[in-house]
């Protein structure tokens, strides 16, 4: 129970409440720009603003299974994950959907799904990883290499999709 109470009291609240606030006022723009009379429910799962609103919960979902996890489990598989996520964005040049002139996302029926923009969450993870290690000197050039390294490989991986907008993310 204690336990419990620590993570609950280390959250930063206003930071949720900003990322809830986000993300509702986001919801409300999908809909907004896509208002069709046939369609006037708001939880229309049919619509883009439906869809959106079942990521949201996704999302919720996401952060709890992120908090209740020990933070010892991202430092063991944080290369593990970046792996997967360079695998995956290989995969998506070559079995990805084309859309808007981009071979970016992976097509699941109804639902697409951009490695992307989890290789940006994977990258964060194994920097934080590598420049955490004991006895890392980050002003040798070796260290700048690396650390350009686990940067420069899903940005270029990204750009040859091309999602230069996302890519950007990187630097």
């Amino acid at each position: 129970m204690r336990e419990r109470q620590s993570i609950l009291h280390n959250i930063d609240w206003v930071t949720v409440l900003l990322f809830i606030l986000l993300m509702f006022i986001g919801w409300i723009n999908i809909y907004s720009a896509v208002y069709n009379e046939e369609h006037s429910s708001i939880f229309d799962f049919s619509q883009r603003y439906g869809k959106q609103l079942i990521w949201i919960f996704a999302a919720f979902g996401i952060a709890f299974v992120i908090v209740v996890i020990d933070a010892s489990f991202f430092i063991t598989f944080s290369y593990l994950v970046y792996g997967i996520s360079i695998l995956s964005l290989l995969a998506v040049l070559a079995f990805g959907k084309e859309i808007a002139g981009s071979r970016s996302w992976f097509q699941f029926g109804s639902i697409a799904i951009q490695p992307a923009e989890f290789a940006k969450f994977a990258t964060a993870l194994a920097l934080a990883k590598y420049l955490s290690a004991y006895n890392m000197k980050i002003e040798t050039f070796r260290a700048t290499l690396h650390i350009m390294g686990i940067m420069l490989l899903p940005a270029g991986l990204i750009a040859v999709q091309p999602d230069m907008g996302s890519a950007l993310v990187f630097f």
